[in-house]
């Protein structure tokens, strides 16, 4: 199902959202899946046949033009606003149209890959919480100098501490140094976040089979009622 996401200003202001999955009745856990450069929704949304479990609703925004911001995430914050902090709204629709449905946060698990990657990222360092979870796959926080940025500390909602953050990537990445991966990773643990940083062999990009593997374990986690899911370890 397709419907125009609401309460979202600036470039994506006419973006959609694609819902599949558990109807709201039945419903336990929402996943969030946000696509990459040139992505879609759609394609996501198959993509999540490797990791649905029964009785979770999945919800998936569609950038305009497939494109979250214009340029590279590794520039300077200025250089992709408007756009960006338009993309991050977009995420939060998503979340609040999960919680019309009856899931809170703490039961909604975040899905990032490569440019949708660095969206949930600065995503969860505007809009801390507790989540049920979050993945960001072949991707890092945007800006120049991630390691000296860090997240909101006062942000109504709270705090990451809790949440399950995975940064899962390649060493030979071509399109995002490993670098930025392990400086995005430190900015969550600074903010008390528990982060499960994977690093591969190779230099594959996007959304891995173990990582695919690993979110739908944290469904299964959150379906089965272990709301912690034990602390993820650094398991570089």
């Amino acid at each position: 199902m397709t419907r125009k996401l609401s309460g979202v200003e600036g470039a994506h202001a006419d973006a959609t959202l694609e819902t599949a999955g558990a109807p709201a009745a039945a419903a336990e856990v929402a996943v969030v899946l946000v696509h990459g450069r040139g992505g879609t929704a759609e394609g996501l949304l198959r993509l999540a046949d490797e990791f649905y479990r029964p009785g979770t609703a999945l919800f998936a925004p569609q950038a305009v033009r497939s494109n979250w911001f214009p340029a590279g995430h590794d520039a300077p914050i200025a250089a992709n606003e408007p756009a960006l902090t338009s993309a991050v709204d977009c995420v939060a629709a998503a979340v609040d149209a999960a919680g019309d449905i009856g899931i809170s946060s703490e039961r909604v698990v975040l899905v990032g890959v490569s440019q949708g990657g660095a969206v949930v990222s600065e995503y969860l360092r505007r809009r801390p919480r507790r989540y049920g979870g979050a993945f960001v796959a072949s991707a890092a926080l945007p800006g120049e100098h991630p390691t000296e940025r860090s997240v909101e500390t006062e942000a109504e909602n709270g705090d990451l501490a809790g949440t399950p953050v995975a940064l899962d990537s390649g060493e030979d990445d071509p399109y995002v140094p490993v670098e930025r991966v392990r400086a995005t990773a430190e900015v969550f643990r600074r903010a008390g976040v528990a982060v499960d940083l994977r690093i591969d062999e190779g230099d594959g990009h996007g959304l891995s089979d173990a990582t695919m593997a690993r979110i739908g374990d944290r469904i299964a986690s959150l379906i089965e009622g272990d709301g912690n899911g034990g602390d993820p370890s650094d398991g570089e």
